[in-house]
């Protein structure tokens, strides 16, 4: 058996998306993913040609930044045999190669054992502050020996800026309510 590693979108829609990401380890080796959420294949992600004014040019390819918050984490990590082991939840940073993606990340959370932030604590949203960074997380773990395993539920949050919420489609119905919205 290899070491095994799932993504599945619980909730993807125009405000936000909820993420639950695992790892099973083998002992075979650690997890270092700088886009295991890539920020431009979630629901609504615009292109660089819609997203700063109306056109009717096709994609043109991903925005370089999207901007999501990380707003709810619920965490349960179980490195069995390891005493300074955990999965560390960044957000990836710039760079040409993934060490310098690496090096110009910023933490969000060091996670052991199990807990949750946000979720009603009424604690603030965690902006992105990587340096040159596209809005992808990344995970990177250590300690995780055989057995080990980690399950993250990650709520984020988008910016409308970056995803469709109905401004291209009918820009007067989203800015002005349903009474300039198409009806049958």
């Amino acid at each position: 058996m290899a070491n095994k590693f799932t993504y599945q979108i619980l909730r993807d829609t125009v405000t936000d998306t909820v993420i639950k990401l695992t790892g099973n380890f083998d002992g075979s080796g650690q997890e270092a993913n700088n886009t295991r959420i890539q920020a431009n294949t979630l629901f609504g992600a615009l292109d660089s040609s819609k997203a700063n004014l109306l056109s009717n040019t096709s994609n043109t390819g991903a925005l370089s930044y999207y901007d999501l918050q990380l707003t709810g984490l619920k965490y349960y990590v179980n490195f069995p045999t390891s005493n300074v082991g955990g999965v560390e939840l960044y957000w990836n940073g710039g760079g040409a190669t993934p060490s310098a993606q690496y090096a110009n990340s910023a933490t969000i959370f060091h996670l052991n054992m199990q807990g949750e932030f946000g979720l009603g604590e009424q604690l603030p949203s965690i902006l992105n502050n990587s340096i040159g960074g596209n809005g992808d997380l990344g995970i990177q773990t250590q300690g995780a020996v055989a057995n080990a395993a980690y399950t993250l539920i990650i709520t984020l949050r988008k910016n409308n800026a970056m995803y469709q919420r109905g401004q291209f489609n009918e820009p007067a119905a989203f800015n002005y309510g349903s009474t300039y919205g198409i009806r049958p």
